[in-house]
């Protein structure tokens, strides 16, 4: 063999090599970034399937709230209902609602253990208040999107009117 023949076939075993070597690690990127997708993947539709059920649940703990301040329970009833009701689904309430839930719950039993102490106003006020903050802590959390003019119209919604108490 001459010499050009004995360099171009090195040349070409080096060219080999190093194609198989970009091949190999194309291949590792590519199936590094194949498994990153789909761990995303996986992670959105566990996001996607846990949202309906967290929404479900700050509407539930809305409910709860609007049974403990209605009055129309007996006060520690309301609370214990809402304390059985947050040990059971308080992982799926984002973390600010779940503290503020909890406290609106555990501020409602002072209260009604302060009116029947007959204590200070000023606590009994105090209390109230934590109660009352929880609304807008669960608002803030959801913060679902307002309807158009358009779908309000077309899901024929009526503002609510005002009844003059005078």
């Amino acid at each position: 063999m001459s010499r050009l023949n004995l360099t171009e076939k090195g040349r070409n075993l080096a060219t080999k090599e190093d194609i198989a070597a970009i091949t190999r690690e194309v291949e590792q990127v590519r199936h590094e970034y194949t498994t990153l997708v789909e761990e995303l993947k996986a992670r959105h539709q566990l996001r996607l399937a846990a949202l309906d059920r967290r929404l479900q649940a700050h509407q539930e703990a809305f409910t709860n709230w609007r049974k403990l301040t209605s009055g129309s329970k007996n006060s520690g009833e309301a609370v214990l209902e809402c304390q059985t009701w947050w040990e059971a689904n308080c992982l799926y309430l984002e973390p600010k609602v779940r503290e503020a839930f909890l406290v609106a719950f555990n501020s409602e039993l002072s209260r009604s253990q302060y009116v029947q102490a007959r204590s200070d106003s000023k606590y009994i006020s105090e209390a109230w208040e934590k109660v009352m903050a929880f609304p807008k802590v669960l608002f803030d959390a959801v913060q679902l999107p307002t309807l158009t003019d358009t779908e309000t119209r077309s899901l024929n919604i009526q503002q609510p009117s005002r009844k003059d108490n005078g």
